[in-house]
């Protein structure tokens, strides 16, 4: 399988698979790939033959020589993730952490941003909240070194409110739900 790319810029051009010509299997030709383009402006890399390629074509990044010429495809590092958590209790078993609704009720929520293998990233970071129910102390935290804390303080409804996080170059966090129950219940 090669894949080809643009000298200049080393951009994707296109990836081809094997071909069976007269009874042999070989790689293609840029001049066959792109019939009447110039054929110095492209470069190519030999890989395995694998469907991982085509599958998640973006999961994938040209390794690169000391000069930045492509030798190699590697996967793309994983972005930090962001990790919600709370101190607020799951008093009745079903899962989401509970706060009295009577808007006074306050819960302290934690993002932390980590790696692939679950470690703190030691990095400052901002990280946007929202919340369906309830408010927030803050809507746009700075994750110092990977880690920042903010309130949920309950409504007056009987709901449940779920809090999510995002953050440029960070795959969201999981949201976390609550559930505003009636004071005589807690």
């Amino acid at each position: 399988m090669i894949i080809v790319f643009e000298k200049k810029s080393n951009k994707l051009v296109g990836v081809a698979a094997q071909v069976f010509d007269n009874g042999r299997w070989r790689e293609p030709t840029i001049a066959e790939l792109y019939p009447g383009a110039d054929p110095l402006k492209f470069g190519f890399i030999h890989v395995e033959d694998s469907i991982r390629y085509a599958l998640d074509p973006d999961a994938w990044q040209f390794k690169l020589d000391q000069n930045g010429t492509p030798i190699g495809a590697e996967r793309k590092p994983s972005l930090p993730r962001i990790r919600l958590t709370t101190n607020a209790k799951d008093t009745d078993g079903d899962n989401l952490p509970e706060l009295v609704a009577d808007g006074k009720s306050k819960a302290i929520i934690t993002a932390e941003v980590r790696d692939e293998q679950d470690r703190i990233v030691k990095r400052d970071f901002l990280v946007n909240l929202k919340t369906t129910g309830g408010a927030l102390s803050a809507r746009r935290v700075e994750a110092k070194a990977g880690k920042a804390e903010v309130e949920l303080t309950s409504s007056l409804e009987t709901i449940t409110a779920t809090v999510s996080a995002s953050g440029t170059g960070l795959k969201d966090a999981v949201p976390l739900t609550f559930e505003f129950m009636p004071s005589e219940l807690k």
